[in-house]
């Protein structure tokens, strides 16, 4: 599409495709930047793009350097990959020119130098030197400058601060998966890693529409910087304003709450069964405690009317201890054996789920969605970013939004796990790597399961905008997610928490876990004592009342 920057272009909003190719004819030296000032304001804007350039020498005009101010007046709007055309009417010729960005001595600076590719005199073509590589494969240690983000486990703390001239604030990193992937880029291109820190924790920033960036996009975005990582997600205001390599690895955003507290101990050898099996067992027992009693009563005529002991040898055999009832009849030795079979299966279910209940703790009842999360009352929050995510129009969010307490994601799951008053907005990966460092083998936080996430996204490397080496940086990616390395990284951060996960669950036996045993004997001593004294009470008002009535009588 032909082009004047001579007058004011038309709304070119229907035309968003990005341009392939730019050819600048110009009559004046002056007419690049204008021509360039009209094609940055147009939705097919694209500096990655080659840009051809002609232009006719005036007298006394030097083609070389006139071809070195095109190309860095080119490179200020981001153009690299250039090539500069210079006709000289005086001698009949056409000569082209272009430059290398990253040579020893240049790491795509500013252009001091160019090299003669064709010549063209007459009809006579003839090619002087073949076009170099713009971007080299070996980029001979240019840096790469990096701002580092600090959120385990994509980006470890550093392990140290290194002095630099150049840059302040510049870090070694050792360990994370961001880490991991930049430095194998490194090593694929040659380049140096300058990473970055701020002083300021998380101090990602924030970005607005027009443009206004605070943090580590504000150094993005005025190009202090090439890259920014730190488990990145993206949305529709970051592709806005930089440039995004491609995903290598999904991640899930969440809610993450305090694991739910351990329950009572006490009624451990209660709630084996539950109360409809309760009331039935001790139905069974009362029903053939009377039975057995009465038959027993028919047998021995000196047997006691009082049903008491009869219930207790019942009681005894469910318990499956000894009893003494010696029947005669085959009635009654029948419903013994019945009695006893039932005893049998009844002790052998109880013990194997008290086992249980002894080798497994139980929990009090997890928070697991958004509405158990409203019901509970606490406090919940997270970074600002996410906090226009519950801005829609059902009450749930409503009530989320607007109640949604700001701070950084390391506060808040300190707050989850320590203080256990806080559910905060996480990653999921994230907060598992909090949960194994501070629980040291104890699970302390809980998220949300996957069907109640509230998102997915893609973890990207976020550069700057048209930043020239992105599509050769998205190609190792590609190499080195094909290949596992990102899935053996995360297996890796995160091995000691399946291994503390195994050995959490053994553990020795307490006086916490038999608390319902020691309650129980501790209250039915309690009694026995109180009938006790109670029988000795009645049996002193007795002697007493009988010696009264003894002098009462004599008296009379």
């Amino acid at each position: 599409m032909v082009k004047d920057s001579s007058y004011p272009h038309a709304n070119a909003s229907l035309f968003p495709e990005k341009a392939k190719n730019y050819m600048l004819i110009l009559e004046e030296k002056s007419e690049l930047k204008r021509n360039l000032l009209q094609l940055h304001m147009l939705p097919s804007w694209n500096p990655l793009a080659k840009a051809i350039v002609f232009y006719q020498l005036r007298p006394k005009e030097i083609g070389e350097k006139i071809s070195v101010d095109f190309i860095n007046e080119l490179r200020s709007f981001k153009f690299l990959r250039t090539i500069i055309f210079i006709h000289d009417p005086l001698k009949g010729e056409l000569l082209s020119y272009s430059w290398t960005p990253y040579t020893d001595n240049n790491c795509g600076s500013k252009c001091d130098s160019v090299y003669v590719l064709d010549r063209c005199t007459g009809d006579v073509f003839e090619q002087l030197e073949p076009q170099r590589e713009m971007f080299p494969t070996d980029m001979k240690g240019c840096p790469l400058v990096l701002q580092v983000v600090v959120a385990e486990p994509y980006v470890l703390r550093p392990s140290k601060k290194i002095s630099s001239t150049s840059f302040a604030n510049i870090y070694e990193f050792d360990k994370g998966g961001d880490v991991n992937l930049v430095k194998i880029i490194g090593e694929f291109t040659n380049m140096t890693l300058l990473m970055c820190m701020s002083k300021e924790e998380e101090n990602y920033g924030t970005i607005d529409q027009n443009g206004t960036a605070t943090g580590a996009y504000s150094l993005l975005r005025n190009n202090t910087v090439d890259m920014m990582i730190g488990n990145i997600e993206v949305t529709k205001i970051l592709r806005k304003w930089f440039h995004t390599s491609v995903s290598y690895t999904q991640d899930e955003m969440t809610w993450c709450v305090p694991i739910a507290n351990k329950a009572a101990t006490w009624d451990n050898l209660v709630i084996i069964f539950q109360l409809p099996t309760w009331i039935a067992t001790f139905a069974c027992l009362f029903t053939m405690a009377l039975l057995f009693h009465v038959l027993h009563y028919r047998e021995k005529e000196s047997a006691t009317k009082c049903p008491i002991r009869s219930i207790l040898l019942t009681f005894s055999m469910l318990l499956g201890w000894g009893a003494s009832f010696k029947p005669k009849r085959i009635v009654f030795r029948i419903l013994i054996f019945c009695w006893l079979h039932f005893s049998l299966n009844m002790g052998i279910t109880y013990e194997s789920f008290l086992r249980s209940f002894l080798m497994h703790p139980r929990f009090e009842k997890q928070m697991s969605s958004e509405s158990d999360l409203i019901q509970s009352g606490i406090q919940f929050g997270g970074r600002e970013i996410y906090r226009s995510y519950f801005e829609t129009n059902n009450s749930s969010s409503f009530y989320l939004y607007r109640k949604y307490n700001s701070t950084t994601f390391s506060e808040g799951i300190r707050r989850v796990a320590l203080d256990r008053n806080f559910a905060v907005v996480s990653s999921r990966r994230q907060a598992e790597y909090q949960d194994q460092n501070l629980g040291k083998g104890k699970r302390l936080i809980y998220c949300f399961p996957e069907s109640n996430n509230l998102y997915k996204y893609g973890v990207v490397l976020l550069a700057r905008k048209w930043f020239p080496m992105l599509e050769r940086f998205n190609k190792i990616i590609r190499r080195v997610t094909e290949n596992g390395l990102i899935e053996k990284w995360n297996k890796e951060l995160l091995m000691r928490r399946s291994n503390a996960g195994g050995m959490e669950a053994i553990f020795p036996l307490s006086i916490q876990h038999l608390l319902g045993a020691f309650v129980f004997i501790g209250i039915m001593y309690a009694i026995s004592t109180l009938v006790f004294i109670g029988e000795i009470v009645i049996g002193y008002f007795k002697r007493s009342n009988h010696t009264w009535r003894s002098v009462f009588r004599l008296k009379k």
